[in-house]
């Protein structure tokens, strides 16, 4: 049984479409339909159900999908003990500031345990100016924003995290009834948290960036004119101003760690449109993909424990 084909399932599981499910996987919709019914036709069930865009697992799907995520758990295992001793080499790797602090930490933390032979130089940045540097072969691969452009054929890359925008204020900057909502699974924000948005001095993820893209759009599809207080292109730097009560803002829900010692009220948007994606991204012909690979794999791995 092939292992990408559970994959699949698994994305299709959490997504619930097939174009949500593809784009998490950095495929095309049709080879991810391909991938679903070739696993049908092996264990001869339906495991899908359309319903308009959506797509359910069956009562099968759902029957499979516990031992599906242990069996993709025993490959990365077996990858792991395959790859102890044989993983080596110098690595430059470009990372934006929230994944210098919340996944390299992590993934280096567990290759050094492994003791592979493997030297990691890392270069923070910006998205832009990372993947700039990764064209001209200055960095072997990037953890970036996936960009507001389609990656050219030449590169590779796969979904690392996504992020849902949400609103972060000091409890006593916006009243109480706009947070009702917080925790829920919300796809939009109440007319009354719209008004906040336009009233409230706002500190703005700079447009010019990648994810700051995203908050543009939301704005610009909310017909929203902010009270622009100031814009910065640093995730930790906007909470900190935020925390300090200067305004409110509109970011990514990173991973964190966030700055130590903040108290926000946070008020997630559940809208795909609008999630940031944090990408790896090398070339095709790259010389280092064993390493980038098993970097890839080490990310996936602590992400989902």
């Amino acid at each position: 049984m092939n292992s990408d084909f559970l994959k699949s399932l698994i994305a299709l599981s959490k997504e619930g479409s097939i174009a949500r499910a593809a784009q998490s996987q950095g495929l095309t919709a049709t080879a991810v339909s391909q991938r679903i019914k070739a696993l049908e036709e092996q264990v001869g069930f339906s495991l899908t159900i359309r319903s308009g865009k959506t797509v359910h697992l069956t009562e099968a799907g759902h029957r499979i999908l516990p031992q599906a995520k242990q069996l993709l758990e025993v490959e990365r295992d077996l990858l792991s003990t395959l790859n102890k001793g044989q993983v080596s080499g110098r690595l430059e790797l470009g990372a934006i500031s929230t994944a210098m602090t919340g996944i390299i930490p992590k993934t280096l933390s567990f290759l050094q345990k492994d003791k592979h032979d493997l030297e990691v130089k890392l270069h923070p940045g910006t998205s832009k100016q990372l993947y700039n540097r990764m064209l001209s072969d200055d960095l072997d691969a990037v953890i970036i924003s996936a960009p507001p452009f389609s990656l050219p054929k030449e590169l590779k890359f796969e979904i690392i995290s996504q992020e849902p925008l949400c609103l972060i204020s000091t409890k006593d900057l916006l009243p109480e009834d706009c947070f009702k909502a917080e925790n829920k699974k919300a796809t939009k924000f109440s007319s009354d948290l719209l008004k906040q948005l336009r009233q409230k001095p706002f500190i703005r993820y700079d447009h010019n960036a990648w994810g700051g893209k995203l908050v543009t759009k939301f704005l610009r599809d909310s017909k929203i004119t902010v009270q622009e207080f100031c814009e910065l292109d640093a995730l930790e730097a906007i909470t900190v101003l935020v925390n300090s009560g200067l305004g409110i803002s509109l970011i990514p829900d990173w991973q964190g760690p966030w700055p130590e010692g903040t108290d926000l009220h946070k008020i997630i948007l559940y809208d795909t449109r609008y999630y940031r994606k944090t990408i790896l991204v090398r070339k095709r012909s790259t010389a280092k993909e064993t390493i980038i690979s098993y970097i890839g794999e080490t990310i996936n791995h602590r992400q989902t424990r």
